[in-house]
């Protein structure tokens, strides 16, 4: 079944005036519930000059066409949680998707939680299968007593090999073959959590 996608305000002055944080996504941002029944509320997700800010809600990814990469690349992006309420429940980096909005998407997920734990899964339609299943690593910074803590993400896709990266550390690799990596990347979120996700930077490698 299609889980509908939600355009959020595109109009300049909407977007000023949604709120007083920041302003709603940009025009071409798909966000993809995975609840087909929920409504998000236009600011749920905010953006500003430096990144997006995702408020508590359901489990969702965000996308947009312009985020896209194919060959050799090297994605890195800030991932803070801003108050988990101390449940264990990640936050991260979305890649490798293809028809993002139908029934056939695809995509790999790699997230982070706030008691060191790291995610990695792929998609194919509604179905999930798992890389990696939540697992301890000491490259990962815990929260603090007020559930808040910041990790840098990284994939690094090669002609062979992909290697996901926490704080500058290898975590896991996996062969390029056995997981989605072309196409657009966005941010995948899981429920309850107040998050904030830095622009990503893209770089193309040899």
């Amino acid at each position: 079944m299609l889980i509908v996608a939600s355009l959020l305000a595109c109009d300049t002055e909407e977007r000023a005036n949604a709120t007083g944080a920041g302003y709603a996504l940009e025009c071409g941002w798909t966000v993809r519930f995975d609840n087909p029944d929920y409504d998000a509320e236009p600011t749920r997700f905010v953006q500003d000059e430096r990144g997006l800010e995702a408020q508590p809600g359901p489990n969702a990814c965000l996308w947009h066409p312009a985020r896209t990469v194919h060959g050799n690349f090297r994605i890195s992006v800030d991932v803070a949680h801003l108050d988990s309420g101390l449940h264990p429940h990640g936050a991260g980096l979305a890649f490798g998707g293809t028809e993002v909005d139908g029934d056939n998407q695809r995509y790999t997920y790699f997230l982070v939680r706030g008691d060191r734990h790291f995610l990695i899964k792929t998609r194919s339609g509604d179905a999930t299968t798992d890389v990696v299943s939540w697992t301890e690593h000491e490259a990962l910074t815990p929260e603090d007593e007020s559930g808040r803590t910041k990790n840098r993400l990284a994939v690094e896709a090669r002609t062979d090999t992909v290697v996901f990266y926490v704080n500058g550390k290898p975590v896991h690799s996996a062969k390029r073959a056995t997981i989605p990596t072309a196409g657009q990347h966005g941010y995948r979120l899981v429920h309850d959590l107040h998050v904030r996700f830095d622009d990503p930077i893209e770089e193309a490698l040899d």
